[in-house]
């Protein structure tokens, strides 16, 4: 058992020295991140090498966690510091210390880094070596499991935010404040802290021998996380650049989040995402798919360019936008539109649509080419299709011929919409049978509002009295209502 102990803290040890000497050479102590998940592995590794037995199924389980946590932080860091300039926590150590920072930091940062994650990765030592495990042993492993992916998820929108910050066409920078961070203003290192929970519950369950030593590791990790190299060190930085933080750390905790909030957001997403997954492929697509809109053609004709953008909400919450532009000129007119959408559980994209399509119009308003391509959760879809002498003719294998005259597809904005029976879908390519009826006029305005219904599509169409489309209200056969509006 000395050896399983000594042997790692050595071998961690040298790493760390490594990890010094690079630092030193590119004056860079941000380094010292990078290496700290890979000395829990080098200490995992070591112990395997030394321990005398077979590894059982939980074991490898155990060691799997282990790796991927491990080489998916260091990946990520090393990512996120490629080019940035050495971290404001170490430039501040490094700036008290002065001209003799680099000889100093290795026993004040780089030694004492790999000891700390040696003595840590100790709590692995009964998961490694005992044969039978109990039901607390396996809580554990299932805790660790969630910190990772806690973990990852948080590490995943922080990246997505900074990306979207990074954008040039982005003025308001804000805070991030949604999904895993809308409950704790570091939920990263939360997750961390929870897969070492998970790790020290289970070493506890197999050994209670290591109680002490699970105890002091998570106590020891928790400091770190909280006071030495985590929250406390980062947040005064963050304040500095960012003075809207200030607002957010009033209402958000610093690292454990709300027990209650986060209950309650667990609960309500876990039915959230199992409504997202058995109806998302059938309520959203035909309210949405099919927006290949074109403006009145009234309005239309004075002007040779126009260009919209929409949001697109379902039951108040944002899920996308729908960009296009019209193109008029004596022959007709052309639109080129652009649709996205992203349905997120707690932050987390469960489902992803793009759609684009480029259609030409005659000046009666009737199809003559399509050309569209289609991206859900990653498959691709395209068509394309041209009116013929004989028809309009779908590039589909075999080609299909749709004998209608005149064929548009969900074209709301010109009131010609009201007088179809059949609609042409610009993603699938089927044919869409509707039924349109006048609505009960209010009062309080002349808007003309129409139902439209068809398979698993149930809409109203507000128009004015120049028939300038207005507004498109849907309640999908969840319940959930959808809003679909022009961008002031």
């Amino acid at each position: 058992m000395i050896l399983i102990a000594v042997l790692p803290a050595l071998l961690t040890l040298l790493g760390g020295m490594i990890a010094w000497r690079l630092s030193y050479r590119y004056q860079c102590a941000s380094i010292a991140d990078i290496f700290w998940p890979l000395h829990h592995i080098v200490s995992m590794t070591t112990m395997l090498f030394v321990l005398p037995k077979s590894i059982n199924k939980p074991e490898l389980i155990t060691i799997i966690l282990v790796l991927l946590w491990g080489f998916r932080l260091a990946t990520h860091l090393s990512i996120r510091q490629a080019g940035a300039p050495e971290d404001a926590r170490y430039r501040a150590i490094r700036s008290s210390i002065g001209a003799d920072f680099g000889r100093k930091s290795l026993y004040l940062i780089f030694a004492p880094q790999a000891l700390m994650a040696w003595f840590i990765s100790l709590m692995l030592i009964p998961a490694l070596t005992k044969a039978e495990w109990n039901a607390w042993a396996y809580s554990g492993l299932l805790l660790t499991g969630a910190g990772l992916i806690w973990e990852i998820t948080a590490d995943l929108q922080l990246s997505a935010f900074l990306k979207q910050r990074a954008s040039p066409a982005t003025t308001d920078f804000g805070v991030l404040d949604q999904g895993l961070w809308s409950f704790s203003r570091h939920p990263n290192y939360f997750g961390e802290w929870v897969f070492w929970l998970g790790h020290a519950i289970t070493a506890i369950a197999l050994d209670n021998h290591f109680l002490v030593v699970a105890l002091l590791a998570m106590g020891l990790l928790t400091f770190l996380l909280l006071r030495f190299t985590g929250v406390s060190r980062s947040e005064p930085t963050i304040i500095a650049n960012r003075p809207d933080y200030a607002a957010y750390q009033s209402k958000v905790p610093a690292f454990f989040p709300n027990p209650k909030k986060l209950w309650s957001a667990l609960a309500s997403n876990v039915l959230e995402s199992r409504k997202a997954k058995y109806q998302i492929g059938w309520w959203l697509l035909p309210c949405t798919l099919p927006f290949t809109v074109l403006p009145d053609i009234a309005n239309a004709q004075s002007t040779p360019v126009q260009n919209w953008f929409f949001d697109v909400r379902i039951d108040e919450k944002d899920v996308g936008y729908h960009d296009f532009r019209l193109r008029k000129d004596s022959n007709g007119y052309t639109m080129d539109a652009r649709v996205e959408f992203r349905y997120k559980v707690l932050g987390v994209t469960v489902f992803y649509y793009e759609h684009a399509v480029t259609e030409r119009y005659d000046n009666k308003l009737c199809l003559q080419n399509i050309s569209s391509q289609t991206k859900t959760n990653g498959k691709l879809q395209s068509l394309s299709g041209s009116a013929g002498p004989n028809g309009f003719v779908l590039a589909t294998q075999p080609t299909t011929t749709i004998m209608i005259d005149c064929i548009l597809t969900f074209a709301y904005w010109t009131p010609k919409l009201l007088e179809q029976s059949q609609i042409l879908n610009g993603q699938t390519g089927d044919i869409v049978d509707i039924d349109v009826a006048p609505m009960p006029s209010t009062k309080i305005d002349a808007t003309q509002r129409y139902a439209l219904k068809g398979d698993k599509i149930d809409m109203h169409l507000a128009y004015d009295e120049s028939g300038n489309w207005l507004t498109l209200d849907s309640i999908l056969e969840n319940g959930r209502s959808l809003t679909y509006r022009l961008r002031d």
